[in-house]
């Protein structure tokens, strides 16, 4: 079973540190009533709870290059919740590629005006543990192809070892990270 260890940390530093930074509050898990009647547990409500928001982890793309279906519909999932609350501002917190995924579903009217998108840009390092993490939970679940080499943007894994590479388009020009 996958390990989400890092996930979770990542929703705590967007949570934690840069949440707080870019809107001035300090923000926690909550459980909030929705107008239905209802509660949902949000990733992250303002002590005010003017601001309440979802955090993904999630990329737009498989690990074989295929359109993220699952994860996008978890995304609205949570939109739904975010609808059904009383709060000023509904912001949805997302990796890079999914960011410009959801700003493409909402500029083509397939959400909710209300719901506003943000990138949470992550320190080198913890994005490269969940960079990691996600290559390994893809391997997992047989999601990885079989080639030897599992491709993190410009890093390269070799299953074998272990061992990250940077490496460009040719096969033969590659350097081992340390």
């Amino acid at each position: 079973m996958a390990d989400t260890r890092v996930q979770l940390e990542v929703e705590d530093w967007v949570r934690q540190e840069w949440m707080p930074t870019k809107y001035g509050v300090t923000f926690n898990r909550d459980r909030v009533k929705l107008r239905s009647g209802g509660v949902f547990d949000f990733d992250a409500v303002s002590g005010d709870k003017s601001i309440i928001a979802t955090i993904s982890t999630s990329g737009a793309k498989t690990a074989g290059g295929n359109y993220a279906v699952g994860k996008m519909l978890k995304i609205r999932s949570d939109m739904l919740f975010l609808t059904m609350v009383e709060a000023q501002q509904r912001v949805v917190l997302t990796a890079q590629d999914m960011y410009k995924q959801c700003l493409k579903e909402k500029e083509g009217g397939r959400v909710p005006q209300e719901i506003e998108f943000v990138h949470a840009s992550l320190p080198e390092k913890l994005n490269a543990r969940l960079v990691a993490a996600r290559q390994k939970a893809s391997v997992e679940s047989g999601g990885a192809s079989q080639w030897p080499w599992t491709w993190c943007d410009e890093v390269a894994i070799l299953r074998s070892t272990g061992n990250r590479y940077c490496r460009d388009k040719r096969p033969d020009s590659e350097t081992r990270l340390t």
